[in-house]
């Protein structure tokens, strides 16, 4: 069967982490029946998911069936972009972002002890967790413990230390979120530890260290994150 694709547009509907998206396409067929593709998933910025549909119209119908859907779709709020956003979609390498023994075996407070060295990025994870960002199989070998942390019943940083043995990575995080983590958590720039977290948190202890391991404080940096990666979002 000689195929021949004749008319084809993505729309898309922003949501708060992804985009809803519409991508529809006609292929002519020699049999004068052409097949509308219509393919509806979600595009973050390092995945997609696709569930297709595909119908038979005469020729004439299937170009007013497009037509028709795209205008149904537009009138709920989506719009029209160019397809290569669908094509440039490419899984980022993961990285090791922390370690505790970083800490603790390094310039650390005498006054402290080893718990401490898991605090800020506890903290993160913390935020990871309560919005699910971790991957389904860290889902399921801890599901208990996750469970915890989201009704305040474990820490972020007991969680890091327990279940992630004080080491941290993207590669126990979905595909989608690793861009702003890699980008918020460089080891070279630091964002959260040398900018968000020493600010939220200045004057309230001898070093950032001496931050408390509480829900009370997590309360606190909670928005900034949040506010962080809603900028990296909209910007990407």
């Amino acid at each position: 069967m000689n195929l021949k694709r004749i008319k084809r547009i993505l729309l898309t509907k922003p949501s708060k982490n992804y985009k809803n998206y519409i991508h529809l396409m006609i292929t002519e067929t020699s049999s004068g029946q052409d097949i509308l593709n219509i393919v509806k998933g979600r595009l973050t910025l390092h995945k997609k998911t696709t569930n297709a549909v595909y119908k038979q119209y005469p020729k004439e119908e299937a170009v007013h069936q497009l037509e028709q859907l795209t205008m149904e779709y537009q009138a709920k709020g989506y719009i029209e972009e160019p397809e290569s956003i669908i094509d440039t979609i490419m899984i980022p390498e993961d990285n090791v972002l922390d370690k505790a023994k970083w800490h603790y075996e390094g310039d650390f407070p005498k006054d402290l002890t080893k718990d401490a060295a898991y605090t800020a990025t506890g903290m993160f994870i913390t935020w990871l967790i309560k919005n699910n960002w971790f991957t389904e199989e860290i889902g399921q070998n801890f599901a208990t413990e996750i469970e915890k942390v989201k009704k305040k019943k474990l820490t972020g940083a007991e969680f890091y230390q327990k279940c992630l043995d004080g080491v941290f990575s993207t590669q126990e995080l979905s595909d989608e979120i690793k861009p702003f983590v890699n980008e918020y958590l460089n080891i070279q720039k630091d964002f959260y530890t040398a900018e968000d977290y020493v600010h939220t948190f200045q004057g309230v202890g001898l070093t950032f260290y001496h931050v408390a391991n509480t829900w009370e404080n997590y309360d606190l940096i909670e928005p900034v994150i949040e506010q962080r990666f809603q900028e990296f979002w909209e910007r990407t």
